[in-house]
């Protein structure tokens, strides 16, 4: 009989077991690609990106999921789906060995002090009577917003600075302090007779399609120092947005006004910089005031490092590469002196088709007139090389072309003996023996010399003393022989 009694328990037992494989995990709890959902830097009052983690179900079973929530409730700045069904939820099934994907995403108030601030919250899984969490984290980081407001033909959405005055007793010139960050939506454009002041270390933010326009008669100084650059760059803080070219539009300068950008980095946009006379006047001369370029670096744009017509440009000790087109192209006339720059170009991002100096002295204008403008323009122990086999392409029409290149390393297919006036003492081409003839690792972006440098020691000596900075890009002296380029070689 207790034999009997026995085999019946054990077969009712295999039964129960059977049944319960095929039906509901009762037991086990919840697996998560993350313990953590973090959000690097979020603007107040800007959505952030969509952060993505998945909830597995471990077990070969069916598993219910009896509450999912924010601990924070409807208070909490973080946001939530899970496959595709926002907000709190109830009863969510994951069959045995699948998963479902859940997505969060934060939006930070404007209530915090302290810049930057972190704000933290849960999402709560409640499984079988177990209660699982996982964090979400945010650095949160106030602002100053700009927002377009106006809309002409023809033109992006823009604002006026003279609408954003944070300080009462700012009369003709506004002054952008490096406390917090500058968010630009839209164009934010200059006046004539204003002036734009911008502090050293300020982080200027630029939302997609977003742009500065210095307008006609108004100027910009940007006055960064060494190791405390000011930084123009998209609005996505993200870890993968921090390289992505194209994330904003450009910097736009008319003539009228004097401009100055020193120590300034300008990256991850379309254009860098657009330097010109206004295109909606046919008629236009060169700009009788110019733009003084020290020390800085475009790099990583879609289009153009700088385009510029008709305009005065002084630069010295700049830094151009990684431009999906010209790191320089000159439209039109002007004057224009370039010294101890390197253009370099290993544009990764597509396949480039354009040389990374383009140099001509006449355009379509408006009404489709092709106007021929007298040029002028000196390039002094300056770089141009890059992964193209020709990185120089020149055009000209009957007016002025008075091109000279002083003591530069070329890439290119011209022939520079045939035209001694023009190229003075310049090395084209170079083959030292080195896969990289010029830089230490263009592949790495560093574009620094290295001992034996096809750049070093062919620099005209007389220049340095020229320039309104003698030392390189990085404050290292130069010597009595120096190198080509923005960068000195440091024995």
């Amino acid at each position: 009989m207790l034999r009997a009694i026995s085999l019946l328990l054990l077969l009712a037992t295999i039964v129960s077991c059977k049944k319960n494989k095929a039906g509901l995990e009762t037991e086990s709890g919840l697996v998560f690609s993350t313990q953590e959902v973090f959000f690097d830097t979020v603007f107040t009052g800007i959505g952030s990106a969509t952060e993505i983690f998945k909830v597995y179900n471990p077990s070969d079973k069916e598993i219910k999921i009896s509450r999912v929530f924010l601990e924070g409730g409807s208070g909490s700045e973080f946001r939530f789906n899970l496959d595709g069904v926002a907000g709190d939820q109830n009863d969510i099934t994951i069959a045995g060995k699948d998963s479902i994907f859940g997505f969060v995403e934060v939006t930070v108030n404007t209530g915090f002090k302290d810049n930057p601030f972190v704000i933290e919250d849960y999402m709560v899984f409640i499984t079988n009577g177990k209660t699982q969490k996982v964090k979400t984290v945010a650095w949160g980081q106030d602002a100053y917003y700009y927002f377009p407001d106006e809309v002409v033909q023809g033109l992006p959405a823009f604002s006026r600075i003279i609408n954003y005055k944070l300080d009462p007793t700012w009369n003709d010139e506004f002054i952008w302090k490096n406390d917090k960050p500058h968010v630009i939506y839209g164009y934010l454009r200059v006046d004539s007779s204003l002036t734009l002041k911008i502090e050293k270390g300020t982080q200027i933010h630029l939302h997609d399609r977003a742009g500065l326009w210095i307008a006609k008669g108004a100027s910009l100084k940007v006055e960064g120092e060494k190791d405390e650059e000011v930084v123009f760059q998209g609005d996505r803080l993200e870890e993968a947005f921090a390289e992505r070219p194209g994330q904003w539009d450009r910097i736009w300068i008319n003539e009228g006004g004097t401009s100055s950008i020193r120590y300034a980095i300008i990256k991850n946009g379309y254009v860098g910089l657009q330097v010109e006379t206004t295109p909606f006047d046919p008629d236009a001369v060169m700009s009788n005031n110019k733009l003084t370029l020290q020390k800085t670096i475009i790099r990583n744009m879609v289009g153009v490092g700088l385009i510029t017509r008709n305009f005065k440009i002084d630069a010295e000790n700049c830094l151009f590469y990684e431009i999906g087109n010209q790191d320089l192209a000159i439209n039109g006339g002007g004057e224009y002196s370039f010294k101890h720059c390197t253009f370099a170009n290993y544009w990764s991002g597509s396949n480039r088709q354009n040389s990374l100096l383009f140099i001509n002295n006449y355009y379509q204008d408006i009404n489709g007139v092709q106007q021929e403008k007298d040029l002028k323009a000196t390039f002094d122990n300056c770089i141009f090389y890059g992964n193209k086999e020709e990185e120089i392409e020149l055009d000209s029409s009957a007016a002025v072309y008075d091109l000279t290149f002083n003591h530069c390393v070329l890439k290119t297919e011209i022939d520079i003996k045939t035209h001694g006036t023009r190229y003075v003492n310049c090395i084209a081409n170079p083959n030292n023996g080195f896969n990289s003839p010029v830089f230490t690792n263009p592949g790495g972006d560093e574009y620094e010399l290295y001992g034996g440098s096809a750049a070093q020691e062919i620099g005209d000596p007389a220049i340095p003393s020229t320039m309104k900075e003698v030392d390189d890009l990085k404050a290292e002296a130069r010597d009595a022989k120096p190198d080509a380029g923005c960068y000195e070689f440091q024995k």
